[in-house]
């Protein structure tokens, strides 16, 4: 199994966050490092999802709410994946 190259960072951020985010990743049982990269990446998967509806509506005109309705029906059936204690 081949490893994903990693590089360190260093980073400044406020004590409450900091504080907040051990806490978080030790009631996880992950890394701070894991925590805050999976944040990361959700964060960056929000943003592209942003964009691919912006240029969909730039395309085809904004959403209705029927549209918008219907993307929550099928969200909803997805559960919530925060819940799922299989997906750390």
């Amino acid at each position: 199994m081949s490893r994903v190259p990693v590089e360190k960072l260093s980073i400044s951020l406020d004590k409450r966050l900091v504080d907040a985010i051990r806490s978080e990743a030790a009631s996880r049982g992950i890394t701070v490092s894991g925590l805050i990269a999976a944040a990361v990446e959700e964060r960056l998967a929000i943003a592209r999802g942003l964009k691919a509806v912006a240029e969909w509506e730039a395309e085809h005109g904004p959403l209705t709410e029927e549209d918008l309705a219907e993307a929550d029906r099928i969200i909803d059936s997805w559960g919530d994946p925060h819940l799922d204690t299989d997906r750390q």
